[in-house]
C-alpha cells in the first residue's frame, strides 16, 4: 500500500554494513587479501556529492505491513591490486563486481610503468558511472550479505601445519624489496625460529572475506595481537597465508565468527600441492555447482572468462555487470540509473544462498572453527 506521510527514512548507516574484500591480479583474477602496506592511487572524483538519481530520499516509501521490513544492503570494500602490464585485468575485474554502492580502490605496485597507471586511470574516469556514483568508489553478492549477520568472517584455516612447517613457518628470509626499487630474490637464513608459545599458528588462503570491526581490530591497534603476529611473520615466506588465520582464531572476541570457507572456487592437481591449478572451460559446470562467489585462477584473457561475463553476468565488453540501478535501454541499461539500494538476484545469488545456508547450517560450522590438531 502507499502510505502518504510514511516516516522518514533511517539514514544510512556504513559503520554496520562494511565489508572488506581485497584483490590481487598478479595472484589470480580475484580476491586476495594483502597484509602489506602500500601507497594506493585512487581514482575517485574530486566532487563531493553522488548522483542523486543513484542515492535518492524518497517522499514516499511503498510499504506492505504484513512483509518484513527490508534489509539493509551493506557496502563491500575491495583493495584490487596488480603489478606491470596488469592494467587491463584490473579494470576488467573492477567491471565485473562493479555496484554503485561499494568502494573500489585501484593500485599498481612500484614496478608497474607510469604508463600503465596513466592507462588505467583514463579508462576509470571515461565511464560515466563511475563518476556519478563517486566510488571508484557484486551484485548478487550484495543482496545475499543483505540477509546474512555482519559478524561472520569467511576464512579458510587450519591449526595443522604439517609439510609447511619447514618452508613457511621455520624459516627465516629477507626481502630485499622493502628496501631497493630493483625487483630481487629473497635470501634464507641459516637459523630457523621457534613456534610461538603466546598463540597458536594457523594457516589457510590469501583470500579472506572480513567485516568491518575485525579489520579495524587489526589496522587501529586496539590489541597487541594484531601487531604481534604481524612481527612474528614479517621475514616469513608466504605470510598472507597465515596472518588472517592467526589472529581470527587467537582472538576471543572473533574466534566464534569464523566460517571455514572463503566463499572461493579452487581446484588443485593434488593436495600437497601449494597452489590452485589454472581453470578452464572444462571447470565451469563445477564453478557453478559450488555455489562461491569468486574462482581462482585464470590464465590472462582466457576464453572461459569472455563466457562468464556474457553468459553468467551478463556483461558486455566494457561495460559494468549490470543491476537493480540500471535502467536504460536494454542494449545499454546502464547508462541510465536509478536507486542503488533496489537489488535484481539473479540466478548466481540462489547458487550462493544455497551454499552458505550449507555452510551455517550443515552442523559443521561451530564444529569446525579454529580446531586445535
Amino acid at each position: 500500500m502507499l502510505q502518504n506521510q510514511p516516516p522518514s527514512p533511517p539514514p544510512r548507516d556504513n559503520s554496520t554494513t562494511f565489508y572488506f574484500i581485497a584483490a590481487s591480479i598478479s595472484f589470480s583474477l580475484l580476491f586476495l587479501l594483502s597484509t602489506t602496506t602500500s601507497t594506493a592511487t585512487n581514482t575517485a572524483t574530486t566532487t563531493t556529492s553522488p548522483d542523486p538519481r543513484l542515492f535518492p530520499n524518497p517522499q514516499y516509501v511503498v510499504h506492505n505491513p504484513n512483509s518484513p521490513p527490508f534489509p539493509s544492503v551493506p557496502t563491500i570494500a575491495y583493495f584490487i591490486t596488480g603489478s606491470s602490464g596488469e592494467s587491463s585485468r584490473i579494470f576488467r575485474l573492477l567491471l565485473s563486481v562493479y555496484h554503485p554502492k561499494n568502494l573500489y580502490l585501484l593500485h599498481l605496485d612500484r614496478f608497474a610503468p607510469q604508463s600503465d597507471r596513466d592507462r588505467l586511470a583514463f579508462r576509470v574516469h571515461g565511464l560515466p558511472v563511475f563518476k556519478a556514483a563517486k566510488n571508484v568508489h557484486v551484485i548478487d553478492l550484495l543482496h545475499i550479505l543483505s540477509y546474512m549477520p555482519k559478524d561472520l568472517n569467511f576464512v579458510n584455516h587450519t591449526s595443522y601445519i604439517g609439510w609447511k612447517e619447514a618452508r613457511r613457518m621455520k624459516p627465516i628470509i629477507v626481502d630485499p624489496g622493502l628496501y631497493l626499487a630493483e625487483k630481487t630474490g629473497m635470501f634464507y637464513a641459516t637459523q630457523k625460529r621457534d613456534f610461538p608459545s603466546a598463540y597458536q599458528l594457523f594457516s589457510g588462503s590469501p583470500t579472506s572475506v572480513l567485516n568491518r570491526k575485525f579489520v579495524e581490530f587489526c589496522v587501529m591497534g586496539s590489541d597487541n595481537l594484531p601487531r604481534t603476529v604481524l612481527m612474528y611473520l614479517t621475514n616469513t615466506p608466504s605470510s598472507v597465508l597465515s596472518y588472517v588465520p592467526t589472529i581470527v582464531c587467537n582472538s576471543p572476541e572473533f574466534k566464534e565468527s569464523a566460517v571455514n570457507h572463503n566463499l572461493q572456487y579452487a581446484s588443485y592437481y593434488a593436495s600437497s600441492s601449494e597452489s590452485p591449478r589454472q581453470l578452464n572451460g572444462s571447470d565451469l559446470q563445477d564453478m557453478l555447482r559450488s555455489g562461491s562467489a569468486f574462482a581462482t585462477k585464470f590464465h590472462y584473457n582466457d576464453p572461459i572468462l569472455d563466457h562468464i561475463d556474457s553468459e553468467i553476468l551478463g556483461r558486455s565488453r566494457g561495460k559494468v555487470v549490470p543491476g537493480g540501478w540500471c535502467v536504460g535501454e536494454m542494449n545499454n541499461s546502464c547508462a541510465e540509473w536509478g536507486d542503488a539500494n533496489i537489488l535484481r538476484p539473479g540466478p548466481g545469488a540462489k547458487r550462493l544462498e544455497r551454499r552458505i545456508v550449507d555452510l551455517l547450517s550443515n552442523g559443521t560450522f561451530r564444529t569446525q572453527q579454529c580446531l586445535v590438531e
